[in-house]
């Protein structure tokens, strides 16, 4: 299956962005989204107040430390982009 890295780059940004279109249900914190990227947390703390700002995600606080974040499946441009990333699973 193609994903958006394979298409744009593997940006921190894209690479982040495309494992919460993959992992559509699930709260992740910043060090597993690192972890699962392959990246560092200091390069993806940067990029997660982009996706918040645009919509893309919401965050949760657990407890009085962690924050979790999810994708947000209401946003109108992450539906295109859940969209998008089907159909190049069909090329």
């Amino acid at each position: 299956m193609k994903t958006l890295a394979d298409v744009f780059g593997s940006s921190v940004y894209i690479l982040t962005l495309d494992l919460f279109l993959a992992n559509q249900e699930e709260l992740m914190n910043l060090r597993e989204i690192a972890r699962r990227i392959g990246r560092n947390p200091g390069s993806v703390v940067r990029v997660l107040p982009l996706l918040l700002n645009r919509g893309f995600v919401t965050s949760t606080r657990i407890g009085s430390k962690i924050v979790a974040y999810k994708l947000n499946q209401e946003n109108n441009t992450v539906i295109l982009l859940l969209e998008f990333r089907d159909k190049l699973g069909e090329i």
